[in-house]
């Protein structure tokens, strides 16, 4: 979980905890993270791509990737860990925000 601002829609916006993906960890400076939702259609009305394996998420409901892009995190905005993400789910991570395939890790040195 994360505190999320999305200053292009909202400039006012203060943030909301959501769940996110991180992308890279960098050695210092801001996280690379894809933001998720709960809500399958855009303000647009474009469809968003679901991730479908979160069961053990403990979320209410069905996660959506946020956006096409991938977004800055400060690191004092990190929340609670609530899962991993499947190989499944990380392929279509990949396929939208045009990442590599190997982009996933699960080193010690990225867990928070």
């Amino acid at each position: 979980m994360a505190n999320i601002v999305n200053g292009i829609e909202n400039r006012r916006a203060s943030g909301k905890f959501r769940p996110c993906v991180i992308v890279e960890v960098p050695p210092y400076g801001c996280l690379t993270v894809a933001g998720l939702t709960s809500r399958g259609i855009t303000r647009k009305g474009e469809r968003r791509v679901e991730l479908s394996d979160n069961q053990e998420w403990w979320l209410h409901g069905r996660s959506f990737i946020f956006g096409w892009r991938l977004t800055r995190l400060s690191r004092i905005d990190v929340g609670d860990h609530i899962g991993w993400l499947s190989v499944e789910d990380a392929a279509k991570l990949a396929d939208v925000l045009r990442l590599a395939a190997d982009w996933m890790t699960n080193d010690d040195e990225v867990v928070f």
